[in-house]
């Protein structure tokens, strides 16, 4: 068994979204599956240029010649398929949308009506991986992710099984401050949340699903939303007086 995280974070080997993929992948290798990180920051994908060649011209093969056939290829070749990013503007960073961008060639011309009255294009390929999601953000609460759950609600059309597990992780800056920094009880969430990671990869490898305790305890509160405010807008303050 094959699990794949796109990483879609422009910090790359240095994100906060390495930090939650890492220990993910740990628990995936501990239940017996091949895995493997990829950078998107460190691939040459260069930008869809609408032109269709892959439609027409060359069917499901892109005009364009850079690193995206054999990330398609590895994505085919994945059992399982997982895209992690931070929070950009309220939805996912553009290196992510320029990958997703570049999946037209799994796709034919044809158009279809979905039973709920939504439109698409036929799939080319047979076989796609099961996917899952691993978005973090900056901010505190829970509607940094409006837009990006209503995309995974987009994706969930493609089947009851299409997506094996989201992740939405808030105050996501908090996991990569030094362990001197956070409170105890801060840090000790931390720990929990990255064991519940861990938990997560084994069980989607072994049962090919997420339970529903392991599910709650990644999406527990790290902190207070008036700490992390606190804690982030101390951090600019002294950023920006060392800078003047």
């Amino acid at each position: 068994m094959k699990v794949t995280i796109f990483n879609g974070s422009p910090r790359g080997r240095k994100s906060n979204s390495h930090l939650i993929v890492e220990p993910l992948l740990e628990g995936a290798r501990e239940a017996g599956a091949e895995t493997e990180e990829v950078f998107l920051v460190e691939k040459d994908i260069e930008h869809c240029r609408g032109c269709f060649a892959c439609w027409g011209k060359t069917p499901g093969i892109c005009a364009i010649k850079d690193d995206m056939a054999g990330l398609l290829d590895l994505l085919l070749e994945s059992d399982y398929a997982g895209m992690a990013a931070p929070v950009y503007g309220m939805y996912m960073p553009g290196l992510l949308k320029n990958f997703y961008d570049r999946f037209l060639p799994l796709a034919t011309p044809y158009i279809y009506r979905n039973d709920d009255g939504s439109f698409y294009h036929e799939g080319r390929v047979k076989r796609f991986p099961r996917q899952f999601f691993i978005f973090n953000s900056g901010f505190p609460g829970k509607h940094n992710f409006d837009l990006l759950r209503a995309y995974v609600e987009m994706v969930k059309r493609g089947g009851p099984d299409r997506v094996v597990l989201e992740i939405y992780r808030n105050c996501g800056e908090a996991l990569g401050v030094p362990d001197e920094g956070p409170p105890p009880e801060v840090l000790q969430k931390i720990a929990g949340f990255k064991d519940a990671l861990r938990q997560a990869g084994r069980e989607t490898v072994t049962t090919g699903q997420v339970c529903r305790e392991t599910v709650d305890q990644l999406h527990v509160e790290l902190m207070s939303d008036e700490e992390y405010m606190a804690g982030a807008n101390k951090h600019w303050d002294r950023v920006i007086a060392e800078s003047e």
